[in-house]
């Protein structure tokens, strides 16, 4: 990141952290590389502008770490959601609350995703917007509880809320979202969303069920 004043500012915010320990604070040139195998670093906070580059680098690393992007907040809604395929693993607005940084990168590093509203607003208006040309339709291959599980998980509910939701347990939660990626060829939750949502499952998540069976 080669903004000093967000840098200096995350460095300082991050290293208020219980539990985090910050490595380094890298700029983005030649031996980055280098300079990160030296650090390896369980989890990168990245700018978007290097974003994609980082992205494509971390497969040099081992191990390789999570990312979490802070966004401008001026990128094209597009944006958001190449970078969420390059791998990100957590989108924050800059000008969003440090609560917000804070809590995507302790989800991040928890194992899951993480979208600040912002970030999930433009996600969720691109990826609506390429399933209005989507003739692709996965709606088939899921049964009724997979359809409800993706739902939820669509409109943000970690694990826990959708066992909640659903009156099932998180085991079975977890059971059901491993049978959804393995069917849509997909290996993180951020990618079953962005398929989800790109309209792969029309007609099984379009939005919650009104009658669920305990």
């Amino acid at each position: 990141m080669n903004d000093e004043l967000l840098l200096h500012g995350l460095v300082h915010l991050l290293g208020e952290v219980d539990g985090v320990d910050v490595v380094g604070d890298l700029r983005h040139d030649d031996d980055l590389v280098d300079r990160l195998r030296l650090a390896a670093p369980e989890l990168l906070v990245v700018d978007a502008e290097h974003g994609l580059q980082l992205a494509a680098l971390r497969t040099q690393l081992d191990p390789v770490p999570k990312i979490v992007m802070v966004m401008d907040g001026e990128e094209s809604p597009g944006r958001a959601l190449e970078l969420i395929r390059a791998g990100a693993d957590a989108l924050v607005d800059r000008r969003s609350p440090s609560a917000d940084l804070l809590s995507a990168v302790a989800r991040v590093l928890d194992g899951q995703t993480a979208l600040d509203p912002h970030s999930a607003n433009t996600l969720v208006d691109e990826l609506r917007a390429q399933a209005a040309t989507t003739e692709s339709d996965f709606s088939g291959l899921l049964t009724r509880r997979e359809k409800e599980v993706l739902a939820l998980l669509t409109e943000g509910l970690d694990n826990r809320a959708i066992a909640t939701d659903l009156f099932i347990s998180e085991a079975t939660v977890k059971f059901h979202l491993h049978n959804i990626m393995d069917k849509f060829g997909v290996h993180k939750r951020a990618a079953l969303v962005s398929a989800a949502l790109r309209g792969r499952a029309r007609g099984g998540v379009g939005g919650r069920t009104t009658a669920r069976t305990r």
